[in-house]
Formats: structure tokens, C-alpha cells, sequence
């Protein structure tokens, strides 16, 4: 390609930056030559410039695509208090549902609630959780926040938190704990968003915040600060 034609093409790309590539510039750099060389460079680029043209498209759909990631992230819901409403609840999928009836921890009162209720674990009924989809890896719902709502799962301002990662096989428990306040937070550790807890005791004064990473297929305590409002 001859220099002017060159520096025709990359005029725009230089002064946007080198991500900034436009299609067309490109074509038009391309029909360009093709009239000036003749006929056989026309019948090459015929060939190679659509090439080009794919590739100045993806390249410049990449840094768009990862934007539409970050919007994706910033709207998502990422406080869940037990208080405050699931600006965007979902249908709580079977797979999901069969994960908690199944979980047996000697820390989970689901179990003991099912007792409790007469009822087989089996038998816990999805109208128990309220479930509201998360970006707990990069890909979009991949984790599902779930908290009780039933009466014998929660208590004054606590209630039971669960974080489900999905995966190709299902879903996964990955966490669980009693707060009044479940936090996903934008740091991540191999992969998965870091998590925080909020507990507050004796009417406001106290206020633990306790976080947890991922590792080795769970999330497990990093973290623990106190704040003392008097």
C-alpha cells in the first residue's frame, strides 16, 4: 500500500488512539489504491480488504463489549438488606431449590425450620426464598443471591443469606451466613466477587463488617472490621 494511502488510513486511527480503528477509513483506503494500481491490486484486495474490515470490526467491538460489561455490573443489585426489597426478584430455578433442600450444616436452619414445620426437607417449598440473579464471575448470571423469608428463618433484623454459583452442571452453594446486610463487592479473589457481611447489634452501637473470598470452591472469612457509633 503506498504511503499516502497509508497515512490516509491511519489519519483517524492515530488521533483516536489505537483502538479507535473506523471501517471506513479502512474502505476507503482500499478503493483508493485499487483505482490507482488497476485492475489485478483490485482483484487482491477484493480479497484481502474485506479481511481487514472484519478485523478493524472486532477490534473495535472489544473495548465496547467489555463497557457493556461494566454497565451490566453497575445496574445489577449488590445490597441485600432484610429489610429491603429485591429490586429485580426471579423465579427461583429447580436446580437451585434442590441445592438448599439438600444442604445439611449443622449452621443452617433450614433444616431445622423444615422440622420445625413438619415438613421433609423435599418438601421445602420455593415460596421460602426470594432469589435475585448476580455477577459473581465474569459471566452474566452466574451466581444467584437467595434470603429467607420464611418466619423460623430469620429473626430481629437477621435472617439467612445464601450465594449460589451456576455452573454447566447446576448450581453450587458457595456461601452462607446470617447478617442483616449482604453485600457483593466489585474486588474479586480467583475469579469470583469478594462478599461482605453486615451484622449490627445492641441497637445500632455496633456494626460488624465481615468479608470473604473466594478459595478452593467456597467462600471463607478474610476480613473483619468493627465500627462503634456512639
Amino acid at each position: 500500500m503506498g504511503a499516502a494511502q497509508g497515512d490516509l488510513a491511519g489519519r483517524e486511527i492515530v488521533e483516536q488512539g489505537p483502538c479507535a480503528l473506523y471501517v471506513r477509513e479502512v474502505e476507503f483506503a482500499c478503493l483508493s489504491l485499487a483505482q490507482r494500481e488497476g485492475f489485478h491490486i483490485a482483484v487482491k484486495l477484493a480479497t484481502t480488504c474485506p479481511v481487514l474490515l472484519l478485523i478493524v470490526a472486532l477490534l473495535g467491538a472489544a473495548p465496547a463489549a467489555k463497557s457493556l460489561t461494566r454497565n451490566q455490573e453497575s445496574r445489577e443489585q449488590t445490597d441485600f438488606g432484610v429489610e429491603d426489597a429485591f429490586q429485580k426478584p426471579v423465579p427461583l430455578p429447580a436446580g437451585a431449590l434442590q441445592a438448599l433442600r439438600t444442604l445439611k450444616s449443622s449452621d443452617d436452619l433450614l433444616q431445622e425450620c423444615s422440622e420445625q414445620e413438619g415438613l421433609e426437607p423435599s418438601a421445602i417449598p420455593a415460596s421460602w426464598f426470594v432469589a435475585s440473579k448476580i455477577r459473581l464471575t465474569r459471566k452474566p448470571a452466574s451466581g444467584l443471591i437467595v434470603r429467607g423469608e420464611y418466619l423460623c428463618l430469620g429473626g430481629a433484623h437477621i435472617t439467612q443469606f445464601w450465594v449460589l454459583a451456576k455452573s454447566a452442571t447446576g448450581y453450587k452453594i458457595v456461601f452462607r451466613g446470617r447478617a442483616d446486610a449482604l453485600s457483593v463487592l466489585p474486588n474479586r479473589t480467583d475469579g469470583y466477587r469478594d462478599l461482605q457481611l453486615v451484622i449490627i447489634t445492641q441497637a445500632g452501637r455496633y456494626v460488624d463488617y465481615v468479608t470473604f473470598h473466594f478459595a478452593k470452591g467456597m467462600y471463607v472469612l478474610s476480613g473483619h472490621r468493627v465500627e462503634h457509633h456512639c
